[in-house]
């Protein structure tokens, strides 16, 4: 259970994926927005723009545009995607 604190002071999240730990950045106030905003005009790139503007490696972003997460590995996008939409809902329950 993450803590409010943590959320409302966006501490990254650690997890191990496929053996590297990589941290989820917490979204900000700007990026839902963003985020609502590329669901609304383009939905088939919303996991792509979660990974883009949410995974980082050792403090550096993964992927340094939205163009290279597109061009990534699809699954892992998928994946990490889910990871990082998971933190959008964070503190509703």
């Amino acid at each position: 259970m993450s803590s409010i604190r943590d959320i409302f002071t966006l501490q990254p999240v650690r997890i191990d994926w496929r053996g590297h730990a990589l941290d989820l950045r917490r979204p900000s106030a700007l990026d839902i927005i963003e985020a609502l905003e590329v669901s609304k005009t383009q939905p088939d790139r919303l996991y792509a723009w979660f990974a883009f503007r949410h995974i980082e490696e050792a403090g550096k972003p993964v992927f340094s545009s939205l163009d290279d997460a597109l061009a990534a590995d699809g699954l892992a996008i998928m994946e990490l995607g889910r990871e990082v939409e998971r933190l959008y809902g964070e503190g509703r329950d």
